[in-house]
């Protein structure tokens, strides 16, 4: 007698992760669904976002360590005010932590990476091109972050760049045609870094984080309509 034929599997469908739970508290608070003081449940952001309390907790956690919510016993979540000014903040500190890895960098960086990185910078600023999902401006902060020889230092560093991809995909700051000045910034950079200048390497990062700020502000502006 033959066996009964098995059922067909059901596809695996898996629940929202942290990055998710990150990602759409981040975007009701660029866009200001969620005020500064509100106070948020690990039950009401589970019902939200269809997960368990697990990724609910870790998101918490993280933003928690961003300085984008207080986590208060017995009480649950009070979110913090995060609009352009907050964001600013944000890009300061990055500041501070990105222009001492790029001192610190100067020297250290691989000479074929920082080739590489500058015939790809110049190829989107020649073109007009853009950089999909900002890949090329990730790898040259994180290579830089690397090469400054601090492990805690890249590590903070690498937390605060997640913080600003996740705002850039939110806001859709990819589509306000600012990758050909990128591309001459982080090519000053660059070169700052292939001569030994470790000054001008230093200022130049301040700089093109100066000006990413700026462009971070407006956009979360435009988002909500300022």
């Amino acid at each position: 007698m033959n066996p009964a034929p098995s059922a067909p599997e059901k596809p695996v469908t898996r629940a929202p992760s942290k990055p998710a739970v990150v990602r759409g508290m981040l975007t009701c608070l660029l866009s200001g669904e969620w005020n500064g003081g509100e106070r948020y449940t690990e039950s009401e952001a589970c019902e939200r976002f269809g997960v368990s309390r697990t990724p609910v907790r870790e998101a918490l956690l993280e933003l928690q360590g961003l300085g984008l919510v207080e986590l208060r016993r017995h009480f649950g979540a009070v979110f913090l005010p995060f609009g352009p000014e907050e964001l600013r903040e944000v890009y300061a500190v990055r500041s501070l932590l990105e222009v001492e890895a790029t001192r610190l960098a100067t020297g250290r960086l691989d000479r074929a990476k920082a080739e590489a990185m500058m015939a790809d910078f110049r190829r989107i600023r020649e073109s007009g091109g853009i950089d999909p999902d900002w890949r090329h401006d990730r790898e040259f902060h994180a290579a830089v972050a690397r090469a400054s020889g601090n492990r805690r230092l890249a590590a903070e560093i690498g937390r605060y760049g997640d913080l600003v991809q996740t705002v850039r995909e939110i806001v859709g700051a990819q589509a306000l045609g600012i990758h050909t000045t990128t591309a001459d910034e982080h090519l000053a950079i660059l070169e700052a870094i292939h001569s030994g200048d470790a000054a001008a390497a230093a200022e130049a990062m301040r700089q093109h984080l100066a000006q990413a700020s700026d462009t971070a502000a407006a956009s979360v502006r435009a988002m909500r309509g300022q």
